[in-house]
This record gives structure tokens, sequence and C-alpha cells, in this order.
């Protein structure tokens, strides 16, 4: 008898937790995913230092009680985020309309009229995945979607389902710039997560919470090139446990004749409309990503170590 491979055995566990999962009542699955989050709190130091640090460095006037409230609540907040991704995985289509209230429909309506394409963007903010799948769960309006591979297979293989359910693409971010320039011009719509660190060569600098850092002129970039609306949206959840899609204007392109300056400038544009929204709800954001390790690296000296052990690995490699 062939033994499964263990690859298999994984994605079979994960779509048999999915089903279970899938049949737990929302406020129900909202109260295990806290308990969750308060448990990965308590036991996983390595990122409660990093959201720590984070929350420290861009509220550095808060008093420390009020940032660790805040980092637990973080934790409890991606708890209950995973499981209801999870969950999406096999929700029906129409139990989206029901979990996510959208805020700011005439606006995306006006943008998507467009002959061009349209550009949606947003950060890791409240459940950008299930804000992603919106538009097409509920208004059967397909994009294409960004999104970074993740190295974990299983993982990999279940955000791209979850990604890709309702008739959205996904494309990787490597190589992806021509694939994504072609859709807006073809009258697609693209969907960009623009708030995580890039390298140096291939970003602009820009400041974050006040803070120097690197961030992708991939999105101003094609609003450029492309001539097409820019639509900042934010899936965030409300009092009630369920979401809000805020839609908000498009940010309009500065138009100065110098494009380099102009994409830089726009670039910070975007990135300020991502950290209202943070401001707006900061237990909602994903702290748990070194965000300013290029910029201030003695942020996070456990990464530095970690850094040059790698370098010196390589170095010994043939």
């Amino acid at each position: 008898m062939t033994t499964p491979a263990p690859s298999r055995r994984a994605d079979r566990a994960a779509a048999a937790i999915a089903r279970w999962i899938g049949a737990v009542e929302p406020a129900r699955l909202r109260r295990i995913g806290r308990f969750i989050g308060r448990l990965a709190y308590l036991l996983d130091l390595r990122h409660r230092r990093i959201v720590s640090r984070n929350l420290a460095f861009v509220f550095p006037d808060s008093d420390r009680d009020v940032n660790a409230r805040l980092a637990l609540r973080s934790f409890e907040h991606f708890g209950m985020l995973v499981l209801e991704n999870i969950q999406a995985l096999v929700l029906p289509r129409e139990a989206f309309g029901r979990r996510i209230r959208i805020e700011g429909l005439p606006i995306l309506e006006a943008a998507l009229e467009q002959t061009r394409g349209c550009l949606l963007y947003s950060g890791h903010l409240g459940n950008w995945e299930l804000g992603l799948l919106a538009g097409a769960a509920i208004f059967n309006r397909t994009a294409l979607t960004v999104a970074k591979p993740v190295k974990f297979k299983p993982v990999h293989r279940l955000l791209t389902a979850l990604r890709s359910r309702f008739g959205n693409r996904v494309v990787f971010k490597k190589g992806a710039l021509q694939l994504m320039t072609r859709a807006l011009r073809e009258g697609q719509t693209l969907i960009m997560l623009i708030d995580q660190g890039v390298r140096r060569p291939e970003s602009v600098e820009i400041r974050f919470f006040g803070k120097r850092t690197l961030a992708s002129p991939a999105a101003a970039y094609l609003a450029y090139r492309c001539r097409v609306p820019v639509v900042p949206i934010f899936c965030v959840r409300a009092s009630d446990g369920d979401y809000r899609l805020h839609i908000l204007p498009p940010v309009e392109r500065p138009r100065t004749g110098a494009l380099k300056t102009d994409i830089q400038a726009f670039t910070q544009m975007l990135m300020d409309t991502v950290e209202s929204a943070i401001r707006r709800h900061p237990e909602q954001w994903f702290w748990f990503h070194k965000r300013w390790k290029r910029t201030y690296p003695e942020l996070y000296p456990e990464y530095q170590i970690l850094r040059r052990r790698r370098r010196r690995r390589k170095g010994r490699q043939p």
C-alpha cells in the first residue's frame, strides 16, 4: 500500500479542518479565534517582541500598558482572522453579502465604468483577504489579485484557493508587472496590497507613521502608465463582529511633469491613506511584520543576527 505524500496528507487535513470550521457559527468562531490569539500572545515570544517594538516605535507617547493592550488585541484579531479565512474557503457566495457590508459602492461603480481598468489598493488591515474577494463574491466582478508566495506549501495552496474563489485570478509579484499592465489596459480590475516593505533597489523612500521606510512604487507607476483610477479599499471589523468594506474616493495623481518626482509623491499619498486607515483601527493591522527593518535595523536585533548567520553560511558555500 502506497503511503500518501506528506503534502497530500497536509492538504487533506487542511480541507477537513476547513469543512469543520465552515460549520461553526460566526460569533462562536470569533470567541475561539480570540482565545487562540490570547494563547499565541502568551506563547509566541518572537512575534510578541516584534509587535511590541513596532507599537513602541510608532506610538512613543503612548503608555506602555496601552501599547501592551493594543498588542494583545492585535493577536486576538489575527486569531479570529485566521479562522474566518479558513471558513471562507467553504463559505457559500450568498453568505459574503451577510458578512461584509459595503460603504461607498457608488464610488466603486463610477471607477469601474471607466473605459480603462481600475486599480484598487489596500493594506494588511482588517480582513484584507475577504475584502479582496468581496467584489467577485457579491457582485460577480472578478479581479486580478497580486500576491506574494508563502514558503509553507500547504498554506500557500490554501491561500491561493481562497484568493481565486468566485473567479478571481492570482498573479505572484516576481515578474508580474507586464501582466498587471496588460490587465489594466484591457479594462480589468487589479487589486494590490501596498504596505509591505520591499528591497531598496525596487523601492522609493517614504514616511510611514512619521518614520523613514521603503515602499514599492508599482501602484503609482501603473497608475501613470495606464492612466487608471486608483481607489483605496479597506475591509475592517465593525463593533458587531462583521466587516465593513470602506471604498474611498480615488486618489488624484500629481501632475508636475517630472515623472520620477510624481511617482515618489503619489506613492507617499497612497501610503498616507493606508496609515490613516490603520490609525482608525490600529488593533487590526499586521504589526507582526518587521516593517522598518531596512531603515531602522536596530529595531529588530534578532533579525540582524539571523541575517549575519545566513550571510556566513552563503559565504561558506562553494
